[in-house]
């Protein structure tokens, strides 16, 4: 049996398995936020519409093994405050 091990840098995987989880959420805001990875923090980039889809995106990617810290920067630009 041959065995093939497919090898990426940690940090471009760590992002991408982040990236996958949100783009697999039924929320559609959430699909288009960015992440960078470093040394175990993850950090969300972007924009959604309400608070609790902030907390969702955060809850989301913490269920990656091998992410340790969410530096959340997702802003909140809620159109009813306007």
């Amino acid at each position: 049996m041959v065995t093939a091990t497919i090898t990426a840098p940690v940090t471009s995987t760590m992002s991408e398995l982040a990236l996958l989880r949100l783009r697999e959420s039924p929320y559609y805001f959430l699909r288009a936020l960015t992440c960078h990875f470093d040394r175990g923090v993850l950090t969300l980039h972007g924009t959604v519409p309400h608070h609790r889809l902030r907390g969702i995106a955060e809850r989301i990617v913490a269920r990656v093994d091998g992410i340790h810290t969410i530096n959340n920067q997702v802003e909140v630009n809620d159109p009813a405050m306007w």
